[in-house]
C-alpha cells in the first residue's frame, strides 16, 4: 500500500498530537495525585505539639489557652510537675475558667497534694463546671479523705451522665475497697481496665488486693498484663517483687525490686525490700549497695545503721561494722541490737589472740583435726532378746 507525501504527512501529524495529548494528560493526573499521608505515632504527635505551643508561647500569642494546651499534654505524659508548672501559668492569665482549675485538681491528686486537688475541684464546680470528670475527680478526692458518703454521691451523679466510664468505676472499686468489700472492689476494677487499659491505677490496687488475699497466680498475671502495658513503672516492678516473695521465692524478688530501684533511684521502699532479702539470702554486697544510698538520705536512722553494720560483720570488714555499730549506740543509747555486733566482733578477734591446742590451726587450716589415737574404739555387743509371755486368756477384739 503506498502513501502519497500528503497522506504521509498528515498521518505523522496526527502521531505527535496524540503523544502530546497524553503527555498532558499524565501532567494533569500527576498534578492532582494525592501525596501519601504521614503516619506518625502518638509520641511524635506530641512532640510536634509541644514545640509549636512552645513557640505560640515564647510569641506572647494567646499564653493562658497554649499553657493549657501544653499542661494537658504533660499530664498525658505523666510529667506532673512540668504539667503544674504550665497550669499554674494559665490561671495566673485567666483566674476564671473553670477547665483550667479541673485540670490543676487532677495534676494536685496525682502528686498526692489531696487538700489542693480537693480546693481546685471545689473552685472548678463553683464556676459552673458540671462534668463527669469533674464529679469523678471529687469522688476519689473524698474518698481518699475517709468521706465515703460524699463520694458516693458524686460517684452517683458520675455514672448517671457516663454510665461507662472507666475512672468512675476505678473510683468505685477504690469505695468499695475503702470499706472492706474486696470481691466487688476487683470486679470494679476489672471494668475498669477493660474499659479503659492505659489506667494504670487500676492495675496496682487490683494486684495490691489480689496480694493481700493470697490469690498471688491472678496477682501475678495481672501485674504481668500491666507491665507489657507500662514497663517504665518501678511500682509494677515493686508489686512483681512481692509477689515473689510470697510464693518463697527470694532470689527472683531481690531481682524485682533492684529493677524498681534502677527505674525510680528514689524508691525507699524498693532499697529497703534489696537490703532486707539481700541479708535474708546473705547477698550482703547487694544489700549494702541499697543500705548507702538510703544511709546518704537518714545518717541518724538506728536501723539502717545496723543493718549495714551486721553487713560489713558479716563480709568480714569489722572495722566499718564498729563504726556503723557505734552510730547505732549513740543515736539509742543501750540499743541491743548494735551491743550484740559489737560483741561478736569481740569474740571474732580475740579467737586469734590465744595459742589453740590444735596445731593444725596455725597452718591456716581453718578446721580441727581429731586426734585418733586418744579414741577407744569398741566393738558393739548385741542386746539380749526378751521374751515376752502371751496371755492366752486375753483376746483380741477386732471391730
Amino acid at each position: 500500500m503506498k502513501f502519497d507525501r500528503s497522506t504521509l504527512f498528515t498521518v505523522i501529524i496526527l502521531v505527535i498530537l496524540t503523544i502530546a495529548n497524553q503527555s498532558c494528560q499524565s501532567d494533569a493526573r500527576n498534578a492532582t495525585r494525592i501525596p501519601p499521608t504521614v503516619k506518625k505515632s502518638r509520641t511524635q504527635w506530641e512532640n510536634d505539639a509541644l514545640l509549636s505551643l512552645t513557640e505560640l508561647i515564647n510569641r506572647g500569642i494567646d499564653s493562658d489557652v497554649n499553657y493549657f494546651k501544653r499542661a494537658r499534654i504533660y499530664f498525658d505524659r505523666e510529667q506532673y510537675n512540668e504539667a503544674l508548672d504550665d497550669i499554674n501559668e494559665s490561671i495566673y492569665e485567666q483566674d476564671n475558667i473553670s477547665e483550667y482549675f479541673l485540670l490543676r485538681g487532677k495534676i494536685n491528686r496525682e502528686l498526692d497534694k489531696i487538700d489542693n486537688a480537693l480546693e481546685d475541684a471545689q473552685r472548678a464546680e463553683a464556676l459552673q463546671q458540671s462534668s463527669p470528670e469533674l464529679y469523678v475527680l471529687l469522688a476519689d478526692i473524698l474518698q481518699a479523705k475517709n468521706r465515703f458518703g460524699e463520694a458516693a454521691g458524686y460517684l452517683n451523679q458520675a455514672l448517671k451522665m457516663a454510665p461507662y466510664d472507666g475512672s468512675a468505676y476505678f473510683v468505685k472499686g477504690m469505695l468499695q475497697a475503702r470499706q472492706g468489700d474486696s470481691l466487688a472492689s476487683l470486679s470494679s476494677f476489672d471494668y475498669a481496665m477493660n474499659v479503659n487499659p492505659r489506667l494504670f491505677r487500676a492495675y496496682e490496687r487490683s494486684t495490691d488486693i489480689l496480694i493481700k488475699l493470697k490469690n498471688i497466680d491472678k496477682a501475678l498475671a495481672i501485674n504481668e498484663k500491666a507491665i507489657q502495658r507500662f514497663p517504665s513503672k518501678a511500682t509494677l516492678f515493686f508489686e512483681r517483687g512481692e509477689i515473689y516473695t510470697n510464693l518463697a521465692r527470694p532470689d527472683t524478688a531481690l531481682l524485682n525490686y533492684e529493677k524498681a530501684a534502677r527505674l525510680n533511684p528514689d524508691y525507699d521502699d524498693a532499697l529497703m525490700k534489696i537490703a532486707t532479702t539481700g541479708i535474708s539470702i546473705r547477698e550482703y554486697y547487694r544489700a549494702v549497695s541499697a543500705l548507702d544510698k538510703l544511709y546518704k538520705k537518714q545518717p541518724k536512722s538506728k536501723e539502717i545503721n545496723n543493718m549495714l553494720g551486721f553487713c560489713y560483720e558479716k563480709i568480714g570488714d569489722f572495722e566499718k561494722a564498729r563504726g556503723y555499730y557505734g552510730t547505732a549506740l549513740v543515736v539509742a543509747p543501750g540499743d541491743q541490737d548494735a551491743r550484740y555486733g559489737l560483741y561478736r566482733i569481740r569474740q571474732r578477734e580475740n579467737e586469734g589472740l590465744y595459742d589453740s591446742y590444735y596445731p593444725e590451726e596455725k597452718q591456716g587450716t581453718g578446721y580441727k583435726l581429731l586426734d585418733t589415737s586418744r579414741v577407744q574404739i569398741r566393738t558393739i555387743q548385741p542386746r539380749g532378746t526378751t521374751n515376752i509371755r502371751v496371755d492366752s486368756s486375753r483376746k483380741a477384739k477386732i471391730e
